[in-house]
């Protein structure tokens, strides 16, 4: 209990300082406000004087906003916006050369199959003419439920397999 209320003054402590702050922060701000408003009125109410002759200042024309514009006829002309050019990228690297394989009477023979979760289970299927459910590809292939699903899924949009019933698949 007394822990709880040491850490209550603290946070009080803390809160009271970032008030002041805060407070501080705010009055800064108005000044920084102001002077610049006052900025804003000098430069608007100074006229620019030409060289070597007196500028007299008349009191210009208060004319309402929406008359000024019917007025002036003219649109305000549009700033263009120059975008920048997209960086460039560098230069692709030249790919390395592959070692080139000796054929052999072997490869021949057997073409290479990537051993790819895919394959697996594709070669899987292609011993079970009826079909394979999904718990004997778990099994047998040692992939999981989101692998073997994803699998079977891109496999039958690719056209390799067909759902034969729920859960059991096999060869197109």
């Amino acid at each position: 209990m007394k822990k709880l209320a040491d850490d209550l003054k603290t946070v009080t402590k803390e809160i009271n300082a970032l008030s002041k702050k805060l407070d501080r922060l705010s009055k800064k701000a108005d000044k920084l406000m102001k002077a610049a408003a006052d900025k804003k009125a000098k430069t608007k109410a100074t006229p620019k004087k030409a060289v070597g002759k007196k500028a007299k200042s008349t009191p210009a024309k208060k004319v309402p906003r929406k008359k000024a514009a019917k007025e002036n006829k003219t649109a305000p002309a549009k700033k263009t916006v120059k975008k920048k050019p997209p960086p460039k990228k560098a230069a692709a690297k030249p790919a390395a050369k592959k070692a080139v394989k000796k054929v052999t009477q072997k490869s021949v023979k057997e073409p290479a199959v990537a051993s790819t979760p895919t394959n697996k289970v594709l070669t899987l299927m292609k011993r079970f003419n009826k079909g394979i459910t999904i718990s004997q590809l778990k099994e047998t292939s040692g992939l999981n439920d989101k692998q073997i699903s994803n699998i079977l899924h891109r496999a039958s949009k690719e056209g390799k397999i067909q759902r034969i019933a729920r859960g059991v698949y096999q060869l197109a």
